[in-house]
């Protein structure tokens, strides 16, 4: 008896440290996926979705933008943004259903990336937004958009 005693005692120290490193592995990436939140805004023909880091007391990470024929901003034709607002060590990547992207991964916080080009009027697309980290990466919903 002492033997199967001895063996489940080891296959029970060995279960708990096995899970104990499950977690202690999965609980950095769970808490980083757990800190953002995503909200959509419409503003106009504009749509933003804004990033907000929770591990920062909610502070606004940045957004992601569709400007449908901005004009007065000075960028020409339809517009994705992503523009990184905190300097807390993710980026910011905006993209559009046709495989445009724009970017802030790679560079410090407060930066700004646009790419534009006119798309057909009337046309939908969508558009969703990621905070990006080395491989990892959470991601907001798809949101229709129109060119």
């Amino acid at each position: 008896m002492p033997n199967i005693k001895a063996r489940l005692a080891a296959m029970a120290g060995a279960a708990a440290l096995t899970a104990g490193l499950l977690a202690a592995g999965a609980g950095p990436a769970s808490a980083a996926e757990d800190s953002f939140h995503f909200e959509l805004q419409h503003m106009g023909s504009d749509t933003y979705i804004n990033v907000f880091n929770d591990s920062m007391e909610g502070r606004l990470a940045g957004w992601g933008g569709w400007w449908a024929d901005p004009g007065t901003s000075g960028e020409p034709g339809d517009t994705l943004v992503a523009y990184d607002n905190l300097a807390d060590g993710y980026g910011i990547e905006s993209h559009l259903s046709t495989g445009r992207t724009a970017t802030t991964r790679g560079h410090s916080a407060k930066y700004q990336d646009t790419t534009s080009g006119d798309l057909p009027e009337g046309n939908h697309y969508l558009m969703w937004v990621c905070v990006v980290k080395g491989s990892w990466s959470k991601c907001s919903t798809k949101e229709d958009v129109w060119a």
